[in-house]
């Protein structure tokens, strides 16, 4: 009687796991939050910049600014940088694009410390300083 019980525990087991589906990956759900769903991309407009851990008052186009990453790895802002963005590792984001009006190729590396459907927020080192910057989903 427990060898049956055993063995119907363990195929009904099998049939309740083999109905779950495969979460996605973490890379391509990041992936769509950053870029946006279907049709509907994601612009993410700046709403927070602390400097080496003191908060700034954005000011200006900071008011303004909003970047926009597309599926197909480009990028625009509008500061006017338009380029390339992939994910080299999980909490990694990497841009590179060309410095207006120098010309200059700028490959810059971000920390991730937070994305998710509405907000995200970006640490990196600029000239000596650490940069954290926070935007919301605009859609």
């Amino acid at each position: 009687m427990f060898k049956q019980l055993s063995y119907l525990f363990v195929v009904t087991f099998l049939i309740f796991a083999c109905k779950k589906t495969a979460p996605k990956d973490v890379q391509e759900t990041r992936k769509n939050y950053l870029v946006g769903y279907g049709v509907t991309s994601t612009n993410w407009k700046l709403k927070g910049l602390t400097i080496d851990t003191i908060p700034q008052t954005l000011m200006g186009s900071q008011l303004v600014y909003s970047k926009q990453y597309f599926a197909g790895l480009n990028f625009a802002d509008t500061d006017g940088a338009t380029g390339s963005w992939s994910f080299p590792v999980t909490d990694s984001l990497k841009e590179v694009f060309t410095n207006y009006p120098s010309g200059v190729i700028v490959k810059q590396s971000y920390y991730i410390n937070f994305l998710s459907y509405d907000s995200l927020s970006l640490t990196y080192l600029l000239n000596g300083k650490i940069i954290n910057a926070r935007f919301k989903a605009l859609r």
